[in-house]
């Protein structure tokens, strides 16, 4: 059987000497999402090139920051996504792109309300009165 390299292949490989990032792309039915694969190089004894993700103690943090710049990666990735699909919502003038009405934190906005609860509108408000 053979295999289409093009379509099985990282779409970025990040390096930091014997140490490899790769961050793939697949596609599922929500749309594409991203893993990365960390791997260190070596020579076997018969001098072939080898992977494994298996790390040694002073590779550790060579391979966090592979994992941090990885993650950028992915961010941009992800925003260049959602711009393209914010492009072509807009071009469809029927159907104007949805304003999310979430706050920061992604909290739904609170229902107004009246000055005082309910249950107190009946009675004089506290403190001096004008």
């Amino acid at each position: 059987m053979t295999e289409d390299r093009s379509t099985n292949a990282p779409i970025q490989t990040l390096r930091d000497g014997r140490l490899k990032a790769a961050i793939w792309q697949n596609d599922s039915d929500k749309g594409p999402f991203h893993t990365v694969t960390l791997t260190r190089i070596y020579e076997d004894s018969a001098g072939r090139l080898q992977e494994s993700a298996s790390f040694g103690a002073n590779e550790l943090l060579r391979v966090a920051e592979l994992a941090r710049e990885s993650h950028g990666v992915i961010r941009n990735l992800r925003r260049d996504l959602q711009a393209d699909r914010e492009t072509l919502i807009d071009r469809d003038d029927d159907h104007p792109p949805a304003r999310d009405s979430r706050d920061a934190r992604g909290r739904e906005p609170r229902a107004p309300r009246d000055e005082r609860p309910a249950r107190f509108r009946d009675r004089p408000a506290p403190g001096p009165q004008r």
